[in-house]
């Protein structure tokens, strides 16, 4: 079962999933009824000031994020977005949804005010959060990126390739900065 938390508009925020009043997601999914075929509908995004530049972890999480992070590069290299798409959702499926809370972001140090940065939030299903379990929010971030990334792919056939390479060349790169953050030994 995912617990709901206060979301600051009053609706409730499952971790992961934005949720309508009347218990669902905007795509008609119920929290209880999350499966590996409904991925998380809104990014959950570790407030900057939270994000680690090392991270020891436990050796449980320590060999469940190794084991992730090395399956989703292979998923990265997988040519059928559809295939990377299961594999993508799999994971996700199987990776623990770490206990979060809405952040209150009083100041943006930018030009935008706190409600413009909650309107683009709400627009591009965005939440920014805070946990204790920094390790599990970033990698399931991950995830979802690479899950919408490759579904768009699969749905747009005339995407360059090129710059799908390049934002594929991304994702590994962060997957291999996460290693380092968190101490994991060389991926494969």
């Amino acid at each position: 079962m995912i617990s709901q938390i206060a979301h600051p508009t009053g609706l409730p925020h499952a971790r992961g999933i934005s949720v309508t009043p009347d218990g669902t997601t905007p795509d008609g999914i119920t929290p209880d009824s999350m499966t590996p075929d409904s991925p998380p509908s809104t990014l959950d995004l570790l407030v900057p000031w939270d994000i680690p530049l090392e991270c020891s972890l436990g050796d449980a999480e320590k060999q469940q994020i190794q084991a992730t992070l090395e399956q989703l590069l292979e998923a990265l290299q997988v040519s059928d977005y559809n295939q990377a798409l299961i594999q993508i959702k799999q994971l996700l499926a199987n990776l623990k949804i770490p206990s979060t809370q809405i952040a209150q972001v009083k100041s943006t140090k930018t030009s935008l005010s706190t409600e413009d940065v909650d309107d683009y939030d709400q627009y591009f299903g965005v939440s920014h959060v805070q946990t204790r379990e920094s390790a599990l929010c970033l990698v399931r971030g991950l995830l979802t990126n690479c899950y919408r990334f490759m579904a768009l792919c699969a749905q747009n056939p005339q995407l360059s390739f090129q710059q799908i390479a390049q934002q594929k060349q991304g994702f590994v790169s962060y997957i291999h900065l996460l290693a380092r953050v968190f101490y994991l030994e060389d991926l494969s």
